[in-house]
């Protein structure tokens, strides 16, 4: 049931499925190792981990041998269609999130703003008011 939940929540957010191949791999290798108990879990969740990334790496290189193969062969209508592929891997949930990560940054900027600009301007007053009490002190 969590394996289907996460192929199908996995299969909308237009990530790549290569990028679940570490946790995976660490989630496989700590359930074997665990029979041994729970240094070899620890163990196999690292060697599991790491069987992952290679996975992850190799699955992610076959784009960059394309990319080097049209290259040298001069192919352009290849590497216009593998920049599309390419620009095609970022879907909506990617898209969404680069947006929501902008309107966080707009919205800190405005708090910011918000608290900062009263204090200065407070400042600026206090002190005008400090030199007229001290200019009718000493006149």
């Amino acid at each position: 049931m969590v394996f289907f939940l996460l192929s199908v929540s996995g299969s909308f957010t237009g990530c790549s499925k290569a990028s679940f191949y570490p946790a995976l791999g660490a989630t496989g290798g700590a359930a074997v190792g665990s029979l041994g108990g729970p240094g070899p879990a620890a163990g196999g969740a690292a060697l599991g981990w790491g069987v992952g990334e290679t996975a992850k790496y190799m699955e992610e290189n076959k784009h960059l041998t394309e990319q080097v193969k049209a290259l040298s062969e001069g192919d352009i209508k290849q590497l216009v269609n593998n920049q599309l592929d390419a620009s095609m891997d970022n879907g909506f949930f990617d898209s969404m999130l680069t947006e929501f990560y902008g309107l966080l940054k707009l919205c800190l900027i405005g708090v910011v703003l918000w608290n900062v600009i009263p204090i200065i301007y407070t400042r600026y007053v206090h002190k005008k008011a400090k030199d007229e009490i001290s200019n009718r002190t000493t006149n």
